[in-house]
C-alpha cells in the first residue's frame, strides 16, 4: 500500500508554516544593536569587535529572515496545494461513481 498525505500531516505543514512566519517576525522585530553600548565599552579595541559582530549579525539576521520568509510562504503553500489537489481528486470520484448510479438507474 502506497503512502499518503492524511490531513494531520496538512495541519503539520500549516504549523510549520505559521511557525516559521512567526520566527521571521521576530527577527523582523530585533533592535539594531549598533552604537547602542559604545559607553559600556571601556577599551576601543573590544568596542570595534563589538561593531564588527552587529554588522555581521545584522547580514546574517537578513539572509535569514529571507530564507525562513520562503520556507514559510513554500510550506503553506504546499499545504494548499495537497488541499486542493485531494478535493480535486475527491470530487472526481464522486462524479464517476453519480455517473455510474445514473448509468445502473
Amino acid at each position: 500500500m502506497g503512502k499518503y498525505t492524511r490531513i494531520e500531516d496538512l495541519e503539520v505543514i500549516r504549523g510549520m508554516g505559521r511557525g516559521l512566519g512567526n520566527i521571521k517576525k521576530s527577527f523582523d522585530g530585533l533592535e539594531n544593536l549598533k552604537g547602542k553600548y559604545d559607553e559600556d565599552f571601556g577599551n576601543n579595541d573590544l568596542r570595534e569587535k563589538f561593531e564588527d559582530f552587529v554588522d555581521n549579525w545584522k547580514l546574517s539576521r537578513s539572509e535569514l529572515t529571507e530564507e525562513i520568509d520562503a520556507l514559510s510562504n513554500i510550506a503553506k503553500a504546499a499545504a494548499e496545494a495537497y488541499e486542493d489537489i485531494d478535493q480535486q481528486l475527491a470530487d472526481a470520484i464522486r462524479g464517476t461513481q453519480e455517473s455510474k448510479k445514473s448509468k445502473r438507474g
